[in-house]
């Protein structure tokens, strides 16, 4: 199971419609942070209530993210947890980045 901080996030994800939310531990691949939480959204409108979802429910927990970029992107919003990176993106953006792919590669 998943610490309460990476299930929290994905209650907020999917409390918004987030769509193929995916959780992937990386503690034996980067020293930076544990564990990276991937979600599609359907819209640009979407996408900001999920992450605004997130902070309102870690903040809610007394848990202060450390870093939101890309609030005003269509394509991808990325919030730094501290030990949770979370990537909001577009479908679209989402199969031409393919970080799942990234993220499924042995090292």
């Amino acid at each position: 199971m998943y610490p309460r901080l990476v299930n929290r996030i994905v209650k907020a994800i999917d409390d918004k419609k987030g769509e193929e939310i995916k959780v992937y531990n990386v503690k034996n691949k980067t020293p930076l942070y544990d564990y990276v939480v991937v979600c599609s959204s359907k819209n640009d409108k979407n996408m900001k209530a999920i992450a605004s979802s997130i902070e309102d429910e870690l903040y809610k927990q007394n848990f202060e993210i450390k870093n939101i970029e890309g609030r005003d992107s269509k394509d991808w919003v990325v919030l730094d947890c501290y030990d949770v990176i979370v990537h909001i993106m577009s479908e679209e953006y989402r199969a031409h980045v393919d970080l799942d792919g990234l993220l499924n590669k042995k090292r």
